[in-house]
Formats: C-alpha cells, structure tokens, sequence
C-alpha cells in the first residue's frame, strides 16, 4: 500500500477551495491501496500535519472554512530514500510518503515553485512539471506561447503598472467591450473585473494590481463557455465529455460569487448539448493545447465557443482545478465512466 501525502490549503487567495478539495479526495481515496497522509499549509507558510477527521474549522463553505492550525508543524526533509520516498520530521518522528498529491490552487502550489521543490527531492506526485505548472499558472505566458502554436485566444494586452496603460493605448483601441480585466496568476476568478465601458477601466486595473504584479485585459468572447477535462501524461492524454458552465442572468458571467458563493450563480451542464462534431473539435483543441503546453497528470482546459462563428478560442488551462466532488473536472469523468475515486487512483498512478 503507498502512502499519499496530500498537500491542502496554502498561501494563495484559493486558500480555502483547496480545503474544499481534500476533503473530498479524502473521502474517495480507494484505502485498499493508498493510505493518506495530510499536511495543511497555514497562510502563513506553516506546515502541519494533520488530523483528517478535524483538519478544518468552521462552516464548509468557500468563505466561512479554515484550516485548524492547532496541530503540530512539521518539517519536509531535504532529500528522500534510494526508493524514491518522501519524509516528513514531527518532533523527533519521521513519516514516509511515496507520492503526493498536491491541491494546493493558486500561487505557491500550482504554479510551478511546490513542483520544482518536488522534482529536488524525487518524489513522484500528481499534476504537471515545474516549468509547464508556470507557464499554464500565468495566463499572459499561456496565451502567448498558445497563439505562437496556432491556438486561438481572445485579443489581449496588458501592463505592469497603472500608468502603462497610455503605452498600450493601441492595443487597447483594438479590443472590443466588453472587457475582462484579471490579474494573470491568480485563479477562481480572483480580483476579475469585467469592464463595459472605458470609463471603468482604470478601477479595473487597480484591482487586478491588487493580486499580482502585472494585469491582463483581454477582449470578451461572446458565445458558450466550454470546460474540457484532461486525464493523462503529455503525449498520451485523453478528454472526457465536455461540460458547460451557464452563469446566471443576473451575474452576467462566471465570477467568484458565482463559483462558490451563490447557490444560484451558474449552472453547470456535464456533458453539454454539443452536436458530434463540434464535441471532437472541442476535444482535439483541448489536447493540442494540453500538449502545447506540456502539461503532465491533470487540466482543466477552458475554452470559448463564439456565438457567430462556433470559432474555438482557449480561455486558459487549469493544472490543479477544483476537485470536490461537484467540482467540473471529476464530474466530467464521471459522466465518461470514470467514478471519483477511480480518477483519483489514476492521476496517483500516473504520478511521476
């Protein structure tokens, strides 16, 4: 039996959808064949390890859960053993792990410098490579190096501070309302602003400024928002049967609010009403991006459908997406025959 260290909570603004998420990998992790060990990241950076049964404190809920941090701090030892095992050090004891499956969301464990950490020691774990964890974390790089590989994004721009914004007044000419204005390295739609009129933008920006040090404006696609679920090491992945994310009318698109706090903020469609034909076109777009970006384990790929055209355009590629059991990406496949648990299993044995 292996033992999986599962990584949660963190020092990002996802802070607590990744409580959200180990609590249902727990739940469903096959115990026949992988015995957990759980550490919680304060968001402060303090490692503890856990008790699964009471790690978390407050109502389950996006904005009301939080980690317990009345559990003792360990530390993550520098190297691991000739079998590739991991070890934990908890006053004075030492606990072994073979692979980790890290649901940290968000900076600081999606995007590249946990992965990094990892390959150091030689431990295996789920999820994308320290360099494709960055590229996929920053959307400006990923819509970049897409585009290059003829993958179609929306029109963009963006600056590193307020007063950039007459250095790129150009680009911003080009681009037509609305806008989405988003700090690049964030997730869950964290400090987005969608901007209708000139006049907003530079609150816009201010905001996004907030949560990272540069900001993204890109121009609004108006059509379905497509979430496809990528399974698979890079070079021989697979999709599972696209879903559908519907925001309400009267939130206007997939916010924060409408992800986690309203109970009538989207609706979620898995699969969606694709006809064959667009469903394999979907499907090939998120793997070539997949691939692109040489994404390993698991992604999210989100894409646009535009309206007139049925042109797919890529919206960004998620390496750690949400992972509750109503989350997108495990309702994907289980709407393609793999249960939650199953999936589970899966990303831990594809884990490198």
């Amino acid at each position: 039996m292996k033992t999986v260290l599962i990584l949660c909570g963190g020092r990002s603004d996802e802070h607590e959808i990744s409580l959200i998420s180990a609590k249902g990998i727990l739940d469903a992790l096959d115990r026949k064949k992988f015995s957990p060990l759980l550490v919680g990241i304060s968001k402060k950076g303090v490692w503890h390890l856990l008790e699964e049964h009471s790690f978390y404190l407050g109502e389950f809920r996006a904005d009301k859960i939080k980690l317990n941090e009345n559990f003792p701090s360990v530390t993550l030892a520098p190297f691991s053993n000739e079998k590739r095992q991991g070890s934990l050090l908890c006053h004075g004891k030492t606990h072994t792990f073979d692979v980790v499956f890290p649901i940290l969301h968000g900076r600081f464990g999606e995007d590249g410098t946990l992965q990094g950490m990892l390959d150091m020691i030689g431990v295996p774990y789920v999820g994308s490579h320290c360099g494709s964890s960055w590229l996929c974390m920053d959307k400006i790089l990923t819509k970049t190096l897409c585009l290059k590989a003829g993958i179609p994004t929306a029109k963009f721009t963006w600056v590193s501070r307020l007063e950039d914004l007459s250095t790129v007044q150009n680009e911003l000419n080009s681009l037509k309302y609305p806008l989405f204005v988003k700090p690049p390295r964030q997730g869950s739609s964290v400090g987005v602003s969608k901007v209708t009129s000139p006049q907003d933008l530079t609150r816009a920006v201010e905001t996004a400024l907030k949560y990272d040090t540069k900001c993204l404006i890109e121009e609004g696609i108006q059509g379905r928002e497509i979430e496809c679920a990528v399974l698979g090491n890079h070079g021989s992945a697979k999709v599972a049967a696209p879903g559908e994310i519907i925001p309400s009318k009267k939130i206007g698109w997939y916010s924060f609010e409408a992800k986690y706090l309203l109970a009538d903020g989207a609706e979620t469609k898995v699969p969606t009403d694709l006809d064959p034909q667009t469903t394999e076109a979907v499907k090939n777009f998120a793997l070539k991006a997949f691939d692109c970006l040489e994404c390993d384990g698991m992604a999210r790929v989100d894409l646009f459908l535009e309206e007139k055209t049925q042109k797919i355009y890529l919206n960004e590629i998620n390496t750690i997406p949400g992972f509750t059991p109503i989350s997108m990406y495990p309702k994907m496949w289980q709407a393609s025959g793999l249960s939650y648990s199953e999936l589970i299993s899966e990303l831990l044995n594809l884990a490198k």
